[in-house]
């Protein structure tokens, strides 16, 4: 079955004939090719007490048996030497234009470091914005100080179920003012104003992330990151990098059961025929993610690939900023066909929801929330993203805000400023009749609801209303309380909705970004095996690193994955290759 091939019918069969595989997979991270002993603990969870045995339909595996192999986990036949019509050597040896890829290629380039980077991408290429540091000159500037990590991390473990690898996170943290300020300068001599953006309203942890403008304001959040990597990119040619687009990798070369050695590349995007070997001593992967692969997500994730569709499409790897999934798994899929492990924690998707004009964080309305069946269902004061992925269990997976016109100004008399989310940290906050006249603006555009009465607003928002005005009875009758003995939210966000209106309403839906993770990786960016063993010469950064989220990416800290992942660990990496400590 190939990459363009898979569709919802081979989901299915995967579900009634490849597995045992695809139940027990969940229980053993689908555990690579030819692991016996993870298939065996696999098939002696899910049987649950049938005698060591587990039965999908026709299909019945016993204890010791080895899993059905998904196809992305089967090797390809290595390709002919005589179809690879050049050879480069170098000592280090970059996959990817990305954040990651190019930091990794700069900072090991201006220690001295003899580089190469190549990519299937036709230019350097970004796919968000924000970037997280614990500090940097511009915060330093700004008078905003670091935030303690000590009660928040531990809030963030937690919400990881303490799957993630806490020696990352704090290498990450410890390390990232280095190089957030290395970047900076960076920016700043290419033209770039830093600033930081106003993202999340947690008391505990940053409320700031930074981002690269040549606009001055917060419209750099999907489009400013493209002027980083276009800055790392001269860098990188000014350091004597050698920079090489439209070239896809294809396989790893590994040494019998030792080192790598070098990565074979396939000419795309009418760039040539035929393929090149690229020679080194250090191997870096930074090919990103591996969401729009439909088979890895039904091994891994599941519940993402049933709400992005089934149907397998092309990768597309000039894509910039898209909604879906991005990437499909290129490295990944070569690690694993080598002998790299697969990550222990469990996937971490990345979705978001929320309307714009929302409180913070991330623009999700904290008021009263309804389903589509009209029930109030859930605590309403989380993350945009957690109340995103709870959509997945609710009707059609779609929710209702709904308020009047004394919500923003009830929340701003209770002490809580005001921010858009991602907008310049030196703006005011947005007083209530702004965010009024904002919601007003976005009736006109379709994207919010107004009506004089709950009948009406029932009516444009098909729900039943007779039971929109029990709800917001009841809703109204906690405020008035002043504690919501339904679901126990912050008092600060129970306001009253008006008696006469207008009502306001906005759609929350849940939209799938991508996924975080892949292959196993050490504290300094080695990929592992399945004994948690270093690969020697391997090694991967961004948002492929294994093991540093679980469950869901939060948003949390704002611009963690860029921050860290990308900038803090290709920059550390990219010093430590050039000084030769692997090797």
């Amino acid at each position: 079955m190939t990459q363009s091939q898979f569709s919802r019918r081979d989901f299915l069969k995967i579900g009634a004939v490849g597995a045992a595989g695809a139940a027990a997979a969940g229980l053993a991270g689908c555990a690579p090719a030819g692991d016996k002993a993870a298939g065996a603990d696999a098939a002696s969870g899910a049987a649950a007490g049938g005698e060591g045995a587990v039965s999908t339909n026709d299909v019945v595996l016993k204890l010791g048996d080895e899993l059905p192999k998904w196809s992305f986990m089967v090797a390809p036949d290595p390709i002919p030497e005589d179809q690879i019509t050049e050879v480069k050597e170098n000592d280090i040896i970059v996959v990817g234009a990305g954040m990651s890829g190019l930091t990794t290629a700069v900072a090991a380039a201006e220690k001295g470091g003899k580089v190469t980077l190549f990519s299937a991408s036709s230019g350097p290429i970004s796919r968000g914005g924000s970037n997280y540091a614990r500090n940097s000159k511009v915060m330093e500037e700004l008078k905003v100080e670091p935030f303690n990590p000590t009660p928040f991390y531990y809030h963030e473990m937690r919400a990881a179920s303490f799957a993630v690898d806490q020696r990352k996170w704090m290498r990450g943290y410890n390390e990232s003012e280095e190089a957030m300020n290395w970047m900076i300068d960076i920016a700043n001599e290419a033209g770039l104003q830093v600033i930081l953006e106003r993202d999340n309203n947690f008391d505990l942890g940053p409320h700031y992330a930074h981002a690269f403008s040549t606009l001055g304001d917060s419209a750099m959040v999907s489009t400013g990151q493209q002027g980083a990597v276009e800055a790392l990119e001269k860098k990188a040619l000014e350091n004597g990098v050698e920079i090489i687009y439209d070239m896809k990798a294809e396989q790893l070369i590994r040494e019998d059961g030792g080192r790598v050695t070098g990565v074979v590349a396939s000419k795309i995007n009418g760039s040539g025929e035929g393929y090149v070997q690229f020679n080194g001593k250090y191997i870096v992967l930074a090919t990103g993610d591996y969401s729009t692969d439909k088979e890895m997500l039904a091994c891994y994730c599941p519940e993402a690939l049933q709400y992005v569709g089934f149907e397998q499409g092309e990768t597309d790897y000039n894509t910039s900023f898209q909604m879906g999934g991005i990437y499909g798994g290129d490295g990944q899929k070569m690690g694993l066909w080598i002998g790299a492990a697969w990550q222990h924690a469990p996937a971490a998707p990345m979705y978001q929801g929320g309307w714009g004009g929302g409180h913070e964080p991330c623009g999700f309305h904290w008021g009263l929330n309804v389903n589509t069946r009209t029930e109030r269902y859930q605590r309403e004061d989380v993350s945009a993203p957690y109340t995103a992925h709870y959509l997945l269990s609710q009707p059609d997976n779609i929710a209702y805000g709904i308020w009047t016109k004394n919500y923003p100004q009830t929340i701003i008399d209770r002490g809580q400023e005001w921010f858009l989310f991602g907008s310049d940290y030196t703006l005011p906050p947005k007083t209530a009749e702004e965010m009024i006249a904002i919601w007003d603006a976005g009736v006109e555009e379709g994207s919010y609801y107004k009506a004089d009465t709950l009948d009406d607003l029932a009516g444009q928002l098909d729900l039943d209303a007779a039971k929109l005005k029990e709800v917001v009875a009841r809703y109204n009758e906690l405020c008035k309380k002043g504690v919501d003995e339904d679901f126990y939210k912050d008092p600060t966000y129970l306001v009253e909705i008006e008696e006469t209106g207008p009502y306001y309403a906005a759609k929350n839906t849940c939209t799938f970004m991508t996924i975080m993770g892949g292959l196993r990786t050490s504290v300094d960016m080695e990929v592992c095996d399945e004994d948690d063993e270093p690969i020697p010469g391997l090694f991967n950064v961004g948002c492929m690193v294994g093991d540093m989220y679980a469950n869901e990416y939060n948003f949390a800290i704002p611009g963690n994955s860029y921050g860290i992942n990308c900038l803090t660990f290709g920059y550390t990496l990219g010093h430590r290759l050039a000084a030769g400590d692997f090797e």
